[in-house]
């Protein structure tokens, strides 16, 4: 699949807001210190877009705990149109931009979990 520039959606999202839809689009659900974190951003800023699309209708929060998590509304009516554009945006990132920004996460480990140990066959 050929890599494209992604300047087509960033003129009409802007590119604050596209990394922050890819982003949740990835994931499912996320929060916007972890957003700035990895792109790099100024907190206030990624907050302030993430409020600007849940006032929208775009992005939908709720609260565990302390953090706030945003994800897209699922009664959104361009909801399935939206997917599909941030999904096909994704796929065109270069894979140097995937791996680097959308890898899986991985959870940490628990606190107290002791490390494995790998046993190795004397050779």
């Amino acid at each position: 699949m050929k890599c494209y520039d992604l300047a087509f959606i960033y003129g009409l999202l802007g590119e604050t807001v596209t990394k922050i839809l890819l982003f949740v689009h990835r994931f499912n659900d996320s929060y916007p210190t972890e957003i700035a974190r990895c792109f790099s951003l100024h907190q206030q800023t990624v907050m302030y877009q993430m409020e600007k699309l849940e006032n929208a209708g775009i992005l939908k929060s709720r609260y565990i705990g302390k953090t706030r998590l945003y994800r897209i509304n699922p009664r959104y009516v361009l909801r399935k149109e939206l997917n599909s554009l941030l999904e096909t945006a994704f796929q065109y990132l270069p894979e140097e931009i995937r791996t680097e920004y959308f890898l899986e996460r991985t959870r940490p480990r628990t606190k107290g979990k002791k490390l494995r140990s790998i046993q190795r066959d004397p050779e």
